[in-house]
Order: structure tokens, then sequence, then C-alpha cells
């Protein structure tokens, strides 16, 4: 039967495709190509062609790379092209049982088509604009985070040396207002020398009132006195706490913008009021959750979903051993992960009134009677939490308690 494909092994810039009518039978061999319009645009009369031996729409076929394959998929997809994005699980696999070990990119193409041929892959579901987007925006929030809270780790402990003590004034170091205050005064000498008039002017920035910034500015001088900064503290130091304000301030800035967009086009769609619904999963939670999953008919069955979450239990057995306490595959999306985690926390946390969610929480608490570490139970908690998204995705109904 044939089945005709156009490998590519993917790289930066450039790539090496191969053409087969069928398992085996080779209609070109692997060249390469550069990732330019008229590079992939030259692609198309070989498709063309292959169409034409085999009477069949042929299939274009590559590993998942990162944002190296993505460009492609899209284009090919927009083609009209079945594609067919392949877990590089898979061409490893064979690689491995291969008798020499050689690694070639013309070779690579070679693999990604037997790999195709053999596993028999359904060619991937391009997303629709609103999904694509807001998965990028999720996963912008998430990285300029991770990248925001190591700046506030650095600038703290700069802090810690020119101005110890200075964290116990403000519940944030980081708001506008302290972050004014270090830009014009970051030791203590320089707190103390300074016009008492203009250290007030920028504490009313806050929009506390005067009474009460008038206290705050008594506290700020006590513990300026108080404090003993590192004798060997130098003006790179001053220099190193101006950089990571400024940074601080950018972040800021980029999340906030982040924020906006995400949170406008997330009320616009169906699927994220749903998800809020779900006591515990906030905002961004939902938002997330959504854009990592997509359309829920891409999973048949929950089972699949919670392989895609990477939350199903990998296997391992010889012989007669079967282990009985394994851990989770993380082989799917870390931010979907992520993202389930942080809302069963959410979920599971007491409240003036009890939990948040009731049903996860009375679940967490089995696993913990149980004898389950508390990451494990939680863990276990994000996996029901995950079958109540399904569910609710599924039937586009509202969650709601029993």
């Amino acid at each position: 039967m044939q089945n005709p494909v156009l490998s590519i092994d993917v790289a930066k810039g450039k790539s090496v495709a191969a053409a087969f009518s069928a398992y085996d039978s080779i209609v070109r061999k692997p060249f390469s190509f550069p990732h330019t319009p008229q590079g992939v645009s030259a692609l198309l009369p070989l498709l063309e062609q292959l169409e034409v031996m085999t009477e069949q729409r042929p299939h274009v076929v590559l590993e998942a790379t990162g944002n190296y394959s993505k460009p492609l998929v899209s284009y090919f997809s927009s083609m009209g092209y079945p594609v067919v994005i392949l877990n590089p699980l898979l061409t490893h696999q064979l690689k491995k049982k291969a008798t020499r070990k050689v690694k070639t990119d013309p070779i690579d193409a070679l693999r990604i088509a037997q790999a195709f041929y053999l596993e028999r892959v359904s060619p991937v579901q391009m997303p629709d604009s609103a999904v694509s987007e807001l998965r990028v925006l999720c996963r912008q929030h998430f990285q300029l985070t991770s990248l925001y809270g190591d700046v506030q780790l650095h600038f703290r402990s700069v802090l810690d040396l020119l101005f110890p003590g200075y964290e116990r004034t403000f519940q944030n170091i980081c708001n506008p207002t302290s972050l004014e205050l270090l830009s014009h005064y970051s030791t203590p000498q320089d707190f103390l020398a300074a016009d008492q008039d203009h250290l007030l002017s920028i504490l009313l920035n806050n929009r506390r009132g005067r009474s009460w910034n008038e206290v705050k500015l008594a506290q700020l001088n006590i513990i300026a006195r108080e404090s003993l900064p590192d004798p060997e503290v130098t003006l790179a130091h001053q220099i190193a706490l101006r950089n990571y304000i400024s940074l601080i301030r950018s972040y800021q800035g980029a999340l906030a913008d982040v924020d906006h967009h995400l949170q406008r086009l997330a009320s616009s769609l169906p699927e994220h009021t749903l998800l809020r619904s779900i006591p515990g999963v906030g905002p961004l939670t939902a938002a997330t959750i959504y854009a990592e999953i997509g359309d829920i008919k891409r999973f048949p069955s929950v089972k699949q979903l919670t392989a895609f979450a990477g939350l199903d239990s990998s296997v391992y057995e010889s012989g007669t051993f079967k282990a009985n306490q394994n851990h989770i595959s993380k082989r799917g999306s870390a931010y979907l992960r992520t993202a389930l985690y942080q809302a069963t926390v959410a979920g599971i946390s007491k409240q003036v009134n009890g939990p948040r969610n009731e049903i996860l929480s009375k679940y967490y608490q089995l696993k913990r009677s149980q004898g389950k570490p508390v990451k494990v139970a939680i863990v276990a908690t994000a996996n029901k939490l995950l079958r109540i998204v399904f569910g609710v995705l599924n039937s586009r109904t509202p969650f709601y308690k029993d």
C-alpha cells in the first residue's frame, strides 16, 4: 500500500528532507534546504509529484524541535498537507536498535520516515489562533515570572549588604514606593542624611495618608540608625542595586502588559469561564490549562489527557519484578502540569469557611490517611482535578458539587 511521505530532519537555519512513495520506496534521497520562503516553497513541486505518483495526499513528517519546527508545521498545514509531529523518543529508539552508531542529518531524515511508517502516528491538529495566542501569553507569563523571581533574589542579597533590616519596614520591598526610596537612598547613611520632607513625599505616593506615612518614616529612621551594613560594601554594590531596581521595574511592566492582554483574551473564551467555575482554579491557571489542552476532543479519554499532562505513572517491570511505587512520567506539558499543581494547592488550602474545593480536599485527606507523603498526595489530587477538567470541558457544563 502506498503512503507518500516527505520526512524532514529539522535544524536551525536549514533542514534535510527525503521523499517516499511507500515504506522502503524512496523517491528522492536526503537533500538539504534553507529555512527561507524560497527554500520551503521549493518543496511544493516534490509534494505534488508524490501526490500524482500515488494518487494520495502526502504527509509531511518531522520531529518536535521547538521553535525550529513551528514555522514549517504552520507553513505546510496552511498549504493543506497533513503534518505529523513525532516524539523524538521514537526516532531515538530506532537509533538505539541500529547495529552501527551513526548520527547524520540525512540518516535522521530516513529514520523519521521509518518511525512514521512503523508507528502510524496521526497528523497534528492545528489549534485556532485564539488558543495559540493564549498559549504564547501564558508561557511568556510563566517565563517572565521565573526570571523576575531570580532578579528579586539577587536584589535582596545586595540589599542585605547595603541596608540590613530595610525589608522589615515593607511587606513587599519591590513595591513602587520602596523601589523609589532605594533608588535615591540605598544605604543607612544616605537615608539619615536625606531631607525628611523629601523622604515623606516619596512615601506619600502610596496613598496611605500623611499620619500613616509619618509613622512609617519614623520606623525607617530607627532601622537606618540600627542598621549595620557590611564595611566592605563598595560603589559597585550600589550600582548593582540600581541595576536590579531597573530590572525589577522592567519585569513588573512586562508582566502587567502580558496580564492585560492575557485577561482580555481569556475572558472572551467560554472554556475559560467553564474552568473558572472549578473552585481553586484562578484566572491565570484556567487560561494556562485551556491554552495547553486546546480542543478537548483531541483526547478521546481522560487517560490520554493524563498522559499529555505527564501525570501518568511510569511503568517498570523486569522478569518477575514489578515495581509498585513508580514516579509520574513527566513527559507531557510541563506548563499544564504546573498549572494543575498550583490549582490543586489552592483548592485544598484551608479558608475561614473551609477548603476552597471540598472534593479535592477530601481526596487529598484520603491519600494522606493512606500514608502518602504530602507531595505524592498533591500529585494524586492534581490527577483528580484533571479528571474534573476533562469532564467540565467535554460536557461544556460548569462545575457543580454533588
